[in-house]
């Protein structure tokens, strides 16, 4: 149920506004972005986090890369300026199709639609590079923690993984019900969620020590953490991790 509720909020950000859905700028909703300003900001971001990756991992410029949720490929165009193999996923079908419109790099950029739980789709050991920005704040707890082992699978000996993520989510109004919630209740926030207001983006969290301990587990070893400001007022972190040589998930 919540992928399916994340698949279909998605898709309808997708048909309604998706520049703005990629990238919230305030300014920006009903479709005001255009769409040379928009894929600047993403080689603009992408620049920085590589020249930062690869100050801490050595990377192949002929490398294989994902991009995590890519949407209309505001980051996957940017990253094709860096690697020669990148591909870019995302669970919203109506993305994916923009992305394709919008390749600039013909087959060294592949654009995949991956509307289940997990990346089945790739292979073991197969990215050097692995890289999601404001993606996972938007995708249920559950969800998070099975993508996180899936890129601990699908990374190659040696290659990294990097993302961001609060470790706080926002306040609720309603932290407690007195009664526990009945059949009725279930049904009135379903209709809420995807009747009333169907295209509300979630922001979601992972505490950083559940995120380091999915790692462990994996048997993958933390370079750096670094506060991040993009899910503001929220805590929230870049993680950059390496798969040692030779290990066995």
């Amino acid at each position: 149920m919540r992928l399916w509720h994340t698949k279909t909020v998605w898709e309808k950000l997708a048909r309604r506004d998706p520049y703005w859905a990629v990238l919230t700028d305030p300014s920006k909703a009903d479709n005001q972005w255009k769409i040379d300003e928009f894929f600047a900001t993403g080689r603009a971001d992408v620049d920085v986090d590589i020249a930062y990756i690869r100050s801490k991992v050595e990377l192949p410029e002929n490398g294989r890369v994902l991009d995590f949720g890519c949407g209309v490929g505001r980051l996957t165009q940017a990253l094709a300026g860096h690697f020669t193999n990148v591909h870019g996923v995302d669970v919203a079908e109506p993305m994916i199709e923009l992305a394709r419109t919008h390749n600039q790099h013909g087959d060294r950029v592949s654009y995949h639609h991956n509307p289940v739980s997990d990346l089945r789709l790739f292979p073991d050991d197969h990215f050097d590079l692995i890289y999601s920005v404001i993606t996972l704040q938007h995708i249920p707890p559950s969800l998070i923690r099975g993508y996180l082992r899936e890129f601990c699978r699908i990374c190659r000996p040696g290659g990294a993984i990097y993302f961001q993520l609060p470790s706080t989510s926002p306040p609720k109004r309603w932290q407690f019900s007195w009664y526990p919630p009945t059949t009725w209740m279930r049904i009135k926030r379903f209709i809420r969620r995807t009747i009333t207001n169907p295209t509300k983006m979630s922001m979601n969290s992972l505490k950083k020590d559940e995120v380091l301990a999915i790692f462990a587990r994996n048997h993958i070893k933390i370079l750096e953490i670094r506060p991040d400001h993009s899910a503001l007022p929220l805590e929230s972190w870049t993680y950059l991790f390496q798969r040692g040589s030779g290990c066995d998930l």
